[in-house]
């Protein structure tokens, strides 16, 4: 793998370009870390009707008065909506050229989110190798860190995704 950087645009002809930031296989060298320019900050919405979307109705996260009451103080989110959200935020650029993904593993909430919360994304790469059975994709095992406007780590967790390489 080269440690070369992906590019951010793909030459269609002479005057024209396609935005293309999503990364190839050969883009993850072990012991980079790839942190997304944006971030997003959760609002009372996301928290209740995405927690209840997904048939979770724990009072922690869609209920005001009992979370109040609880040792938060408020409304905490739903730890899966967090994870999932910032599986988006990453999406384009880690996982805009994966033929699938293929393990969430080892995720571990370590703070409450909040509503108001803004969570931000890095990966870093923590394995790369070609695919025996696939030779125009490769394996990639990434360690997504989660944290909020703090800078505190919120949450972690390890995604193995099947890429394609660049010429493929």
């Amino acid at each position: 793998m080269s440690n070369q950087l992906p590019s951010l645009l793909i030459q269609k002809d002479e005057k024209h370009f396609v935005e293309d930031g999503a990364m190839f296989y050969e883009d993850f060298v072990v012991g980079r870390i790839i942190q997304s320019s944006h971030g997003r900050t959760i609002i009372e919405s996301d928290c209740v009707s995405l927690t209840i979307l997904l048939g979770i109705e724990s009072q922690p996260h869609t209920n005001r008065d009992f979370a109040k009451k609880s040792e938060f103080g408020d409304l905490i989110v739903e730890h899966i909506v967090t994870f999932g959200m910032a599986v988006g935020i990453h999406s384009r650029l880690i996982s805009g050229h994966a033929a699938a993904n293929l393990e969430f593993d080892e995720i571990k909430a370590l703070k409450p989110v909040k509503i108001n919360d803004t969570i931000y994304v890095s990966s870093e790469v923590l394995s790369a190798r070609e695919s025996k059975s696939r030779p125009k994709q490769g394996l990639v095992k990434v360690l997504l860190s989660i944290s909020n406007q703090n800078g505190e780590i919120v949450m972690t967790g390890t995604r193995t995704m099947l890429v394609w390489k660049r010429n493929a």
